[in-house]
């Protein structure tokens, strides 16, 4: 992945359209599923465009993250967080490609919080 893509994900977050109220920002360009672009960014999300979206089949997009960058977080909290995942994460079947796929997204999870401490 290219560093600009790196840097876009890492600021930004693909949410839901349908939990999204207006005045969110819209942080990329939005294509219906045919490709079709429908808008450019950065847009302000009001009514009239979110029922454009969801009209023409668009179901997620990007908005900034709007994390607080400073509040860190303690060692308990993250550990917490980690086990919930592990807990979540096998509930999922329990066939080789999904084990592979439950360790990869767990191993992402901790080195995101560990680099971000």
């Amino acid at each position: 992945m290219d560093k600009n893509k790196k840097e876009f994900f890492m600021k930004n977050m693909l949410v839901r359209l349908e939990t999204l109220q207006e005045g969110v920002l819209i942080v990329s360009d939005i294509f219906d599923p045919q490709g079709r672009l429908l808008a450019r960014s950065p847009v302000t999300l009001d009514e009239k465009l979110k029922k454009l979206l969801q009209s023409r089949g668009v179901r997620e997009v990007f908005i900034e993250d709007k994390k607080d960058e400073g509040r860190g977080e303690d060692d308990q909290s993250v550990k917490l967080k980690i086990s919930t995942l592990k807990k979540c994460l096998n509930l999922l079947s329990s066939e080789k490609k999904d084990t592979d796929l439950k360790t990869i997204v767990l191993n992402t999870v901790e080195q995101f919080y560990m680099r971000n401490r």
